[in-house]
């Protein structure tokens, strides 16, 4: 799978456990659940026209890489750490006035940021931009400019 992927379903988890008060291990099932009903639909899409080595390749498309597992117990394991540096950096706003969408893409990004060294800091900030879009931007890019804003003082600071 995809970094990108992989870092929308770790989004996703960590909602979940936010909002609907999850453990981890029911948020996890709850987003392999989804990637293997997205693996169905890919089997049943191209069901007559693949080969045995296709279904395979198809199998290992649709499974959760450790990158995933490593965003996850990441945020988890140094999440007061991120949440005090995420409203460090906040300007003009409080962390408990941010959405929980937000939270958990900010959470991702900047643990990636401090503890990711193999990922340039744009490239994080690039693809937090992307989650928010897709996430959590209403249409007016307000999110999306907040949250490229915080991330980028954070990566200032970081360096």
């Amino acid at each position: 799978m995809i970094r990108h992927v992989l870092r929308q379903f770790a989004v996703q988890t960590l909602y979940q456990m936010e909002v609907g008060k999850m453990t981890k291990e029911e948020a996890i099932e709850n987003v392999e659940l989804v990637v293997e009903g997205l693996k169905e639909e890919a089997l049943e899409l191209v069901a007559e026209e693949v080969t045995p080595h296709q279904i395979l390749e198809i199998e290992r498309q649709f499974k959760l890489e450790d990158f995933y597992f490593e965003l996850v117990e990441g945020v988890l394991a140094h999440q007061q750490e991120l949440d005090e540096l995420i409203e460090a950096n906040l300007k003009g706003w409080s962390f408990s006035r941010l959405n929980k969408v937000d939270r958990a893409i900010l959470r991702l990004a900047v643990y990636e940021m401090k503890f990711c060294q193999e990922t340039p800091h744009k490239i994080i900030m690039d693809e937090a931009v992307e989650l928010t879009k897709e996430f959590s931007d209403t249409g007016d890019g307000k999110a999306r400019s907040f949250n490229n804003k915080v991330l980028d003082q954070i990566s200032k600071h970081l360096a």
